[in-house]
């Protein structure tokens, strides 16, 4: 007759298939911390189950790499033939499911001790549909719900845990993992939430909220309370303002319970005195190992785990610790600093894993008190660790902002420097994290005007006017001060004080740049409209700038520049509905370059939709010619946005299919405002072509516009919101 906590573990090991036990690579839940965690006890607590299912036969003990788990393998254990007929002939009794419950990947989530908690959390969603579970860290706020999770078998739960670098679009994208792309707008956000009816969602640790980011938070959470999704927020007690919501608090595990942690291979007054002196903190009990010296009476928790944590760890894991405590967010097992010492730390628990086991990070409660234990020197020594390892990642923005983010804890301003090039490409993945990081670097430098200019362009892509106007205060330089103000009054749409900044801008830089500027400005004008609604644009201003523009004596720019102005005239003309001047200047582009030129191609395309009585089928066509001839996907992507506004326009069938075809706004790093008037322009297609999602589609189309500085577009879209609300 087997015992409880092995049945237990028998029956959780059941749940994974036979092919399992010949894979080179398994998964840590079957490791044994993997299996630790699923079954409430310190790993020493297995040690007697597990022998015993290996007498009978019932499992087998093996060693495997393990996903995630370092480079050396580790022990893993695999149910038997034999185990598997035992569980036939034993079906689960009821008497079992009280403290095990059924998570999403049919495996086994047992909870010790919070059986009372547990109800008064579902009670008081039911009643209110929103809570908030606080109390210390490591007192198990996060295992609570993940136990509440496992047993809302009616409902997905969406979960999605904030670190310091977090804004409200990370929730999203947490929320969401499977959807691309997603609006950023605050309100598309909670108008995509429910798209798909009522949600139940999940915020961990959100205490970690940066003050940056707590608005936006708050209207997230917020506003979807009002919108009656249900909201469970978790964290250490006191959470950030704002949140005066019905709170669950979290105490430590009476002593009866906390020796249940412990396993029942040690006598149980032993279990009770270690569960008293430890005061039933979960987190102090999963790092106990028998012989290790109990807390005098008086002494806290802290000093217990500043004693066992480090207790027996080699010169490698130490270091590998103290590397990840500087970690800001979670991170892959395969690419962290130290590595080679995960396993290691994860057999002595001081490791958090993330769902799947992808990413980890230490236990929040080991982070806490070794932080306290590091001085100065040491803490540059290892930011400084940490900047060179991400240095060699800087091509990926989720580990280049880490290596700023470490540069910037060490006061280097070098790769500050290299921000011209990276900008874009950080902003258009990690923008919240920049935001952060610069934010607290501007406090702790107040004077240095560099970063209050990054962080001004930081805040004008996210469309934060009054965040630009301060950071914008401590720019004295006449040039960047000019650009930033420049930038800010575009998102504004104030086109005077854009005007009168442009032409400061212009007299300020050599010719060369000076025609740079006014392209622009003339591009930004003529795309400023949306493609079903009578043009707003100011063809009379085009003209005025381009007027200004003075042709280099470099033929090779000369040409470039030539083409430039030929395409806006060539838009201006098609606004016209001037078909001669149209074919004129389509003329004039071939005998620049040859008719199988990519802009050639597009220009003829774009003259044949408007004036031109060709079929479907001749369309599609030419669609297909001028986009395969494109150089890059961004710009075959472009060709097909025009294909799909005019097929919008006609109300033709096709439309749907060829705009499902076209890449979505965040398929590629495209930088800058012909980015964002892709994605306005594709988010306003979804507005007309997809009715379940058209108030989010066109609320993130109208901040796409105000981005890329169309304001005129921007209004036009929301005056379309309107009519479908």
């Amino acid at each position: 007759m087997l015992s409880r906590s092995q049945e237990k573990l028998l029956r959780y090991l059941g749940t994974f298939p036979d092919a399992l036990s010949n894979a080179w690579d398994v998964p840590r839940s079957v490791s044994l911390p993997g299996l630790s965690e699923a079954m409430g006890v310190v790993r020493s607590g297995l040690n007697q189950p597990l022998n015993v299912l290996l007498d009978e036969g019932f499992i087998v003990v093996r060693v495997a790499h393990v996903l995630g788990g370092g480079s050396r393998r580790r022990q893993v254990y695999h149910i038997t033939e034999k185990g598997r007929g035992w569980l036939a002939e034993h079906p689960s009794e009821d008497t079992l499911a009280t403290s095990e419950l059924t998570t999403n990947d049919a495996s086994k989530f047992s909870i010790i001790g919070r059986e009372r908690e547990l109800e008064a959390l579902i009670q008081l969603l039911v009643e209110e549909r929103r809570a908030v579970v606080g109390g210390l860290s490591g007192v198990g706020k996060t295992t609570l719900l993940k136990a509440w999770a496992a047993q809302s078998t009616q409902h997905l739960v969406r979960w999605a845990t904030m670190d310091p670098l977090s804004d409200a679009y990370a929730l999203m994208q947490a929320w969401f993992p499977e959807t691309t792309p997603l609006p950023v707008d605050p309100e598309a956000m909670i108008e995509h939430i429910g798209q798909s009816g009522k949600q139940v969602l999940v915020v961990d640790d959100l205490h970690l909220v940066e003050p940056r980011h707590l608005e936006a938070v708050q209207h997230l959470l917020h506003g979807l309370h009002a919108k009656e999704h249900t909201v469970v927020l978790a964290g250490r007690l006191p959470l950030p303002e704002g949140f005066d919501w019905p709170l669950l608090k979290l105490g430590t595990l009476s002593p009866h319970d906390a020796k249940e942690v412990l396993g029942d291979h040690l006598d149980e007054d032993l279990r009770l005195e270690v569960a008293k002196a430890l005061d039933g903190h979960p987190m102090a009990l999963n790092l106990y190992r028998e012989g290790d010296r109990l807390p005098e009476a008086g002494e806290d928790i802290q000093a217990f785990v500043e004693q066992t944590m480090l207790d027996g760890l080699d010169e490698g894991a130490l270091e590998a610790l103290d590397g990840m405590v500087l970690f800001p967010r979670p991170l892959p097992a395969a690419m962290v600093p130290g590595a080679s010492s995960i396993d290691e730390l994860d057999e002595r628990a001081l490791l958090r894993w993330t769902e799947e086991d992808v990413s980890l990070e230490i236990q929040h409660l080991i982070r806490n008190v070794r932080r306290t234990m590091l001085d100065e020197n040491r803490l540059t020594k290892l930011h400084q660790a940490a900047a060179d390892h991400w240095a060699n990642h800087l091509d990926e923005p989720a580990y280049a902002v880490l290596h700023l983010y470490h540069t910037m804890a060490l006061d280097d301003d070098r790769f500050v420097e290299e921000m011209v090039e990276r900008f874009d490409a950080l902003m258009l993945e990690q923008s919240g994290a920049m935001a952060v990081i610069f934010d607290r670097a501007t406090v702790q430098r107040p004077d240095q005007e560099n970063l209050h200019y990054w962080a001004g362009r930081i805040a004008v892509h996210r469309q934060e006017a009054e965040r630009a106007r301060h950071h914008l205060a401590g720019v004295q330089s006449d040039s960047l001060r000019a650009e930033l103000a420049y930038e800010l009054a575009r998102i504004e749409g104030d086109e005077q004080e854009a005007e009168r900044l442009l032409q400061a801008q212009i007299s300020g830089v050599s010719d060369l740049e000076g025609v740079r500027w006014l392209l622009r400005a003339a591009v930004q004008r003529i795309e400023d409209r949306v493609f079903d609604q009578a043009s707003a644009v100011d063809e009379q201003k085009v003209q005025s700038l381009l007027n200004q523009v003075r042709l280099p004596d470099d033929l090779n720019t000369r040409g470039s520049i030539t083409v430039s102005i030929t395409l806006i005239q060539l838009t201006v003309a098609l606004l016209q509905r001037d078909e001669a001047r149209v074919q004129a200047l389509v003329e004039g582009l071939e005998a620049l370059s040859h008719m199988h030129d990519p802009i050639v191609l597009h220009a003829k395309f774009k003259a044949s939709l408007a004036f031109g009585k060709e079929t479907y089928d001749a369309h599609h066509e030419a669609y297909e010619r001028a986009a395969g001839a494109q150089t890059t996907p961004f710009h075959a992507a472009v060709v097909g946005l025009t294909f799909a506004e005019h097929l919008v326009g006609q109300g033709h069938e096709s439309a749907r299919s060829i705009h499902a075809s076209l890449p979505n706004p965040s398929a590629w790093a495209e930088a800058g405002s012909p980015g964002h008037r892709y994605a306005a322009r594709w988010w306003y297609l979804k507005g007309h072509l997809d009715p379940s999602a058209s108030a989010a589609a066109l609320r993130e189309a109208a901040r796409c516009f105000r981005q890329a500085g169309c304001t005129n577009a921007a209004r036009a879209v929301t005056e379309r919101l309107h009519r479908v609300l």
